[in-house]
């Protein structure tokens, strides 16, 4: 498959398609009812940053949905290894998306039976850091969390149908991105990240059984408190969050991007000696430690 350096790339099961003559068929579940198990991640350098985390994360969600017959593990991690070692150099890394769809059929509604599981990789040139990184203005959204009850958020599936509703009200109100709010108004995060806030450089963020348990997240909570940070979960209101110092939002390809504003409430996300881009710039110097791992360990 010949390509343009910056162009989308795609792989069906290993194998490699141009990815706008890529098809799926129309009775395909995940294009029916969004059933399906997805992970992003970047490659810097040629080296996928913390595939393993994002692969065994892949798999719980795989298996909390039911999605059907799993591979080996290990055979997906070499196959997306493969076609990762056929990228080409660009700039500024790729942003790699690796959905697992199950392949059965559904003519006649929903269908519940156990299938094959099909494999899906693209890959995206990334943009420039300095662009991924600009401070946000969020409002909150008046489209509620899905409570765990329903859906667990640990599950990181295709149905991102609340997300985008409230994304678009966000956007058609001038702002970049929303807060989702639980029934009771407790924040738990943004439309595709974690949210987190910093009051008396305390670190504070929803309770974990309400959010997505993001890697980022992860990584800075242990940075947080490998520095002498207090980390606090819990269920927290507007008002507390309208009342932090600082505020912002985590996810793995975006790393961390400070907020400049929630609703009318300023922040000053775009101070460089705040306590966000501190962890922010420990977050990019593990991730540069991790490519020196990986590169030493090739």
């Amino acid at each position: 498959m010949s390509s343009d350096s910056n162009s989308p790339l795609f792989w069906c099961d290993g194998v490699a398609q141009i990815l706008d003559q890529a098809t799926l068929p129309l009775h395909h579940p995940a294009v029916l009812y969004g059933e399906s198990a997805f992970e992003t991640f970047r490659v810097i350098d040629e080296t996928p940053l913390y595939l393993n985390a994002h692969l065994k994360r892949l798999y719980e969600t795989v298996a909390g949905l039911g999605l059907g017959d799993l591979p080996r593990i290990c055979d997906v991690e070499g196959e997306v290894r493969e076609a990762l070692g056929t990228l080409p150099k660009v700039d500024h890394g790729w942003r790699i998306r690796m959905t697992l769809v199950s392949d059965r059929v559904s003519l006649m509604g929903l269908n519940g039976g156990d299938a094959p599981i099909q494999r899906w990789l693209m890959a995206v040139p990334l943009p420039d850091p300095v662009e991924l990184s600009q401070p946000l203005r969020v409002c909150f959204s008046t489209y509620r969390k899905i409570p765990p009850s329903s859906l667990s958020p640990a599950l990181k599936h295709g149905n991102y149908l609340s997300s985008l509703l409230s994304l678009r009200e966000a956007q058609k109100n001038g702002y970049d991105d929303a807060i989702l709010l639980t029934e009771s108004g407790v924040v738990t995060e943004a439309t595709a990240s974690n949210l987190y806030w910093i009051k008396n450089e305390q670190l504070l963020t929803c309770a974990s059984e309400l959010v997505f348990p993001g890697l980022t997240r992860r990584r800075v909570q242990e940075y947080a408190r490998e520095n002498g940070m207090t980390v606090a979960e819990g269920y927290f209101s507007t008002e507390d969050l309208l009342n932090a110092d600082e505020v912002f939002v985590t996810s793995s390809i975006r790393g961390v991007v400070p907020l400049v504003a929630v609703e009318q409430t300023p922040f000053d996300g775009g101070d460089p000696d705040s306590i966000s881009r501190k962890i922010a710039s420990g977050l990019r110097d593990m991730d540069l430690q991790e490519v020196a791992r990986r590169g030493e360990a090739s």
